[in-house]
């Protein structure tokens, strides 16, 4: 193969110099590397710069009025068993005749010739270009001479500036570079050029297939729907575009059709994967429909104003008996369905939904009477530099019920429970007084001595009651008003040093920054401080229990430590329950009031404890 390129290079370089000792213009096409070799007098004459170009550039080199002449002489020529053919030519700028002879070579290469014929007379336009076959025998013995084809008038070949080639050599690279594929088709439907991308569009060799017939490459039946375009944009000389599926490369391609002077124009787009993006997002949007028509909740989407709804599904009738078309047209039509006592707060939390995620829960009447509970949860989103706000409402009047059924559920069993409690604890004193009073009554010199006993029985059942009655005392009924938190617990401190040195407790108190005042009840924080240092006096038998108060710029922090038995895990989670206590004659209803006198002044109470190391409760205030 390299032997062959070398002498067919050198044969070629043979024929170039005898065109050049003669003087005459000249160059070799090679028709199947698709590329032309001129020589220094056929560069001089057409003022071309480069010695080598590609078959399409030397053809464009030409009017486009006359490429397709040239093809045509090209194709009698190869197809026609000649052995070479001349043809008469003008220059288009003087209408001066010009004589090219092409000779087919037994190499497959083509010589061109180029030369001035002098003639008196002075041409007309309309006789600018005449062909004829050169009277020579072939090998074979053939021979013609006569005049080939007769040619539109006014159509010659011109010759290129310096300028001109230099443009269609840069036109050219980027017709090769460009991003769609791209093919002419002349008006006898051969393949006269195709880009790179076209040949990768349609896994077809441009270089192997040039100047064939269209359905020689593309079976008809194949490609039915593309020749139909082809003509339509043909006969009716107007631009059409298709979409079409090229089998051999599996490939999706919007056809641009054009029709020009030299026959057809034909611009491929590969939109193949485009194609599939957009199933993709067909096959998305149809899941996400589906999604949305079967399921019980409201998905919605609007504008941070909430004056423009852009999607809200399918279920919204249902759930608030109101149309979409309605809510589209205008979507604060739903607050005519929220009852007026929920407007404010739906109001304000459609305002704190464009900044933030939040939720509100509100009443709708439905179209039968009946009330419902909505939940609706929406936050704000950005997309392509668009605000929007989107959520989710849903029906939670279920929900809702189940709630204060179980919160029906836990009163009863709380009021069960602490009946019992009651029960029990007010039954022992009362047996104790039963009895003790009937004995006085049998042996009233006796009375006397049981008297104190059915006093402090009595005073245990009004200490119960006392108990009760701080429970149900209202939130409501606090007076907040300035107070010196240091003074009260040194009040609380003197009040029961006392019984803290009969049983060997020493009280002490540790404090810092209690200079200030906080806004709080006086005798409900008095009763607080009473109820803790009790407790913890009540569960030693010596050792000391420390006060430690700190107030900072925001809350009042009092800390009461004893050095008790202490707690287990499984006795702290008790802590609070009615009528649970650690301690023998206690009624465990000192520290469920203690919690509900914290809570009325929104306060938190917490327990560390361990078992053998003594209790922690600490109680924090707001300031």
């Amino acid at each position: 193969m390299i032997r062959e390129r070398y002498s067919d290079q050198v044969h070629s370089n043979e024929i170039l110099d005898v065109l050049s000792m003669n003087g005459t213009p000249g160059c070799l096409l090679d028709l199947r590397l698709q590329k032309v070799i001129l020589n220094p007098e056929m560069q001089r004459t057409l003022e071309l710069e480069d010695v080598e170009l590609s078959f399409t550039e030397w053809l464009q080199s030409f009017p486009s009025s006359s490429q397709n002449t040239l093809q045509r002489v090209l194709h009698q020529l190869l197809t026609e068993g000649l052995r070479d053919i001349s043809l008469q030519v003008n220059n288009g700028n003087t209408f001066r005749p010009w004589d090219c002879k092409m000779v087919h070579l037994t190499n497959g290469q083509i010589a061109f010739s180029l030369r001035e014929k002098v003639r008196n007379e002075r041409l007309h336009p309309e006789d600018s270009v005449q062909v004829t076959k050169e009277e020579e025998k072939l090998s074979a013995g053939k021979s013609f001479k006569g005049t080939l084809a007769e040619k539109p008038k006014k159509q010659s070949i011109r010759y290129s500036t310096s300028k001109n080639s230099q443009l269609k050599h840069r036109m050219t690279h980027l017709v090769d570079k460009f991003p769609h594929g791209l093919a002419i088709i002349s008006h006898n439907w051969e393949i006269t050029y195709a880009n790179q991308k076209m040949e990768q569009i349609t896994g077809i060799s441009f270089e192997q297939n040039c100047n064939r017939k269209l359905w020689d490459v593309y079976p008809i039946n194949e490609y039915y729907n593309f020749f139909q375009h082809y003509l339509r944009a043909m006969e009716t000389q107007e631009t059409c575009e298709f979409e079409g599926f090229i089998q051999k490369t599996n490939t999706v391609v919007l056809m641009t059709v054009h029709p020009t002077e030299l026959g057809i124009t034909i611009f491929a787009q590969d939109i193949t994967q485009y194609k599939k993006q957009l199933q993709a997002l067909k096959d998305s949007e149809e899941r996400f429909a589906l999604l949305a028509n079967n399921i019980k909740d409201v998905f919605w989407i609007c504008d941070p104003q909430f004056k423009e709804i852009h999607y809200i599904s399918p279920s919204f009738q249902n759930l608030f008996g109101i149309s979409r078309r309605e809510a589209f047209t205008n979507p604060t039509i739903i607050l005519r369905v929220i009852n007026e006592a929920d407007h404010p707060k739906v109001v304000e939390s459609m305002k704190l939904m464009r900044t933030t995620k939040h939720q509100v829960e509100y009443r709708v009447k439905s179209s039968n009477g009946e009330e419902r509970w909505i939940r609706t949860r929406g936050f704000p989103v950005e997309n392509n530099g668009t605000d929007y706000v989107i959520g989710i409402h849903e029906d939670v009047t279920e929900f809702k019920e189940m709630e204060q059924l179980k919160e029906k559920s836990q009163q009863l069993s709380t009021i069960t429970q602490m009946s019992a409690g009651i029960a029990h604890e007010i039954k022992n004193p009362l047996t104790a007084i039963k009895g003790f009073l009937q004995i006085g009554a049998a042996n009233p010199e006796l009375r006397d001595n049981y008297q104190d006993i059915i006093l402090d029985e009595v005073n245990r059942i009004e200490a119960i009651v006392q108990d009760f009655m701080m429970l149900s005392k209202p939130k409501s009924s606090i007076q907040l008003e300035q107070v010196a938190p240091e003074h009260i617990v040194s009040y609380v401190i003197r009040l029961l040093e006392q019984e803290a040195k009969d049983k060997g407790v020493k009280l002490v108190f540790q404090h810092k920054g209690l200079e200030g005042e906080i806004d709080t009840e006086p005798k409900r924080l008095n009763q607080i401080l009473i109820n803790l240092i009790k407790n913890a006096i009540d569960v030693m038998d010596g050792g000391e229990v420390v006060i430690d108060a700190e107030m900072s710029s925001h809350e009042l922090t009092i800390s009461v430590s004893d050095e008790g038995p202490g707690l287990t895990s499984q006795e702290l989670a008790k802590i609070g329950e009615p009528f649970f206590t650690t301690k023998e004659k206690g009624t465990g209803l000192g520290v469920m009031v203690t919690r509900k006198i914290v809570s009325d002044l929104n306060g938190t109470m917490s327990y560390e404890s361990k078992k053998g190391e003594g209790t922690t409760v600490t109680v924090r205030l707001p300031k």
